[in-house]
């Protein structure tokens, strides 16, 4: 009895250490807590400040002619010319190719010595009236014979028309037999050899097509947001840079041209057109490479370092200092900006936003600033 006595106080007195024990846990627990909220925590901050930033922008692109034209023989003959190489540069006015002109030669001198003709009438039938309108006020004519020598006049004035038009038209058809280039570029392979008939009514007659490579277009799309930012743009001063395939900048600068104003629903943007110089003719027609658009400025904007934006489930926030303590602060982001990005709302000026120990913080934990940046 008295050995299961002793036993017993021996675990009351285990059960009390332990219970001391625990309590004496628990205190240092809260008072390490309490410690840990009375601490301030160094951060690094970045001061809000309004300016103008430049921006820039970058989107895919398909290059396009300016212009390229098919080169039509517009009469039937046989192909006796071919003044050009294939593949070269060609000049507008340039003769590319050579119709058989001797069936038009001979139409062109008919419809010259017809006119000739009419013209001879003419001036003899020019004679007769005026005597008629001389003998008339003298009553020496009849009223037919007076109206006959008009009438003669009149068909005779019209038969040169008439001849003058015959002639002009065989002046055309003849001059058509010359194939001359409508405009600068590289021209194409050859559709006909010497010797073929070409012209033919209901035949394909395109000779070959001539395709202008400086300047080149490079077309692209604009997202909807973004162009309501573009569309306020001065043209003339904004820098188009076109980027090779391999992601080289092109060595010539390219113009801003072209915004249209209708929105393509099925993808949100809105086409543009940028024009690039291309002397070398190294850019090609159906190119597919980037373009981007620099030396944009947006003008009295808000600019913070990407390292200071924070995520969850309701959007984008930053950390600002408010009365020593960090608060959380909701922001509407804008275009990046290299490692900063611009805020279009939720910042003003002269706030200070936090940049470091973003993970560790709380809202309404105590911070103080360690670096004040003045610029991102």
């Amino acid at each position: 009895m008295k050995k299961a006595n002793t036993i017993f106080l021996k675990m009351l007195i285990s059960l009390a250490c332990v219970a001391l024990l625990f309590a004496g846990c628990s205190k240092e627990d809260k008072n390490a807590q309490a410690a840990q909220q009375n601490m301030v925590m160094p951060v690094n901050t970045y001061k809000v400040k309004n300016a103008d930033v430049s921006v820039s922008f970058e989107y895919p692109s398909k290059l396009t002619s300016l212009q390229s034209v098919d080169i039509y023989a517009r009469v039937e003959g046989v192909l006796l010319e071919q003044n050009f190489i294939e593949g070269g540069i060609v000049k507008k006015g340039d003769k590319l190719f050579k119709i058989d002109p001797a069936k038009y030669q001979a139409t062109f001198n008919m419809s010259r010595a017809q006119l000739l003709s009419a013209q001879a009438t003419f001036r003899a039938a020019n004679r007769d009236w005026n005597r008629a309108q001389k003998l008339f006020k003298e009553n020496a004519l009849s009223p037919k014979e007076y109206d006959s020598a008009q009438s003669a006049f009149e068909s005779a004035n019209a038969a040169v028309a008439n001849a003058r038009a015959s002639l002009n038209l065989a002046k055309i058809d003849l001059d058509y037999t010359d194939v001359i280039a409508p405009s600068s570029g590289k021209i194409s392979m050859k559709r006909y050899d010497i010797g073929d008939l070409v012209g033919k009514a209901g035949a394909d007659n395109v000779l070959t097509t001539i395709t202008q490579l400086d300047p080149i277009h490079a077309e692209f799309s604009i997202p909807s947001n973004d162009y309501y930012f573009l569309r306020t743009l001065d043209y003339e001063n904004t820098k188009v840079v076109y980027l090779l395939p391999d992601g080289t900048p092109f060595g010539q600068e390219g113009k801003l041209d072209f915004i249209d104003s209708v929105l393509e629903s099925s993808t949100a943007t809105i086409k543009a057109r940028a024009i690039v110089e291309n002397p070398e003719h190294l850019l090609i027609p159906g190119e597919f490479s980037r373009i981007r658009l620099e030396g944009i400025v947006a003008k009295n904007s808000i600019v913070i370092p990407q390292v200071a934006l924070m995520q969850d489930a309701k959007g984008s926030y930053v950390y600002k200092i408010v009365d020593g303590k960090a608060e959380p602060t909701p922001v509407v982001l804008g275009y990046n900006v290299g490692n900063n990005v611009i805020i279009k709302s939720g910042l003003n000026d002269g706030d200070v936003v936090i940049t470091s120990q973003l993970i560790k913080l709380r809202p309404g934990a105590p911070v103080t600033p360690i670096d004040q940046s003045p610029k991102p």
